[in-house]
């Protein structure tokens, strides 16, 4: 059986998620419900863990991590354990509550953490559970957005420090941040354990994973063993956009957006600098390298199709697909 990769430092962030056996339901009532939010307090107090927001479904659980000594397995197999062992003796059952392992994916929190948050707190919106996040009293979005006193126990400041430094403001910003239509954030993670821009990947590979990278037993150490080359991220976008290589790589008068993704995304996934990328684009000056990938992150703020095609193209580079 294939192993998660699982990158564990002092002050890392994870998104941490697990689904019930077979997609069962992990909880069958208020009383349920009460224990794991309970187990989950316990959790970061016993192991000096710091919980970022949560939100409980019927049969799966996400909540954002952060772990000051490192101990990420240590604590979430400890909250598994415990809930599952409350929840057998409770509804006398007998086996495994959730499928196997849980998922870890390690987040860039300063470019991630107000994104996943968000994807997390819309969850059973989505689900069309309740029409307003804040509603779902079984997370933790009403910490976030008032009027009710955040827990010891759960962090919010760090995620609505981003909204402002006052908290009645912060946490109306958030409020109508979390109502913005908005593209899945987990569609950008990398071999399905990483979250972040390039140079926070290859951060963690230089750093954490260079003298795991030959395990077979993780598949995720294979994809992140391999960087795209210029041709690949020139093929893929012209490839997604239907027209020819030549048409992104000639330099021209007119800009045009397959030319302009191609060199943001070159930019992210290549590590050379801008004026060394230029002279793949028709030799072009460093400064309008920044300028064009600063038009592009610019644009996907307003264009969502434009975010969901730049999404989907880091995701088949990031996954050499």
């Amino acid at each position: 059986m294939t192993r998660p990769l699982r990158i564990e430092y002092a002050g890392a962030f994870y998104h941490v998620l697990n689904r019930g056996q077979r997609q069962e339901p992990i909880v069958q009532d208020s009383q349920d419900r009460e224990r794991f939010v309970s187990d989950l307090s316990r959790m970061s107090r016993q192991y000096g863990v710091l919980i970022h927001g949560y939100c409980l479904m019927t049969n799966h659980y996400h909540f954002i991590l952060e772990t000051p000594h490192a101990n990420l397995s240590q604590a979430v197999q400890w909250l598994n354990v415990a809930y599952a062992a409350y929840y057998n003796r409770r509804h006398r059952l007998c086996g495994h509550l959730f499928q196997g392992r849980f998922k870890a994916i390690l987040l860039d929190a300063s470019t991630y953490l107000e994104a996943v948050s968000r994807y997390i707190h819309l969850n059973p919106v989505r689900a069309k559970i309740v029409s307003d996040a804040r509603k779902y009293v079984w997370s933790s979005c009403r910490y976030f957005v008032g009027p009710d006193k955040s827990p010891d126990w759960l962090e919010t400041g760090r995620t609505l420090g981003g909204f402002g430094r006052i908290l009645r403001v912060a946490r109306r910003r958030y409020a109508e941040y979390i109502a913005q239509p908005t593209v899945n954030p987990l569609d950008g993670v990398v071999a399905g354990s990483i979250l972040g821009p390039a140079t926070f990947t290859d951060w963690v590979k230089d750093t954490y994973l260079s003298r795991r990278i030959a395990d077979q037993e993780i598949p995720a150490l294979k994809v992140l063993s391999a960087r795209p080359s210029m041709d690949q991220i020139v093929q893929t976008v012209a490839e997604h956009y239907g027209v020819a290589p030549d048409t992104i790589l000639m330099r021209g008068g007119k800009r045009n957006r397959c030319r302009d993704m191609a060199i943001c995304l070159a930019r992210e996934f290549s590590g050379l600098p801008c004026r060394d990328l230029g002279r793949h684009f028709g030799n072009i000056g460093g400064p309008a390298v920044t300028m064009r990938c600063r038009d592009i992150l610019r644009c996907t703020a307003k264009d969502r199709q434009l975010a969901k095609d730049l999404d989907r193209l880091r995701r088949k580079l990031q996954n050499n697909e």
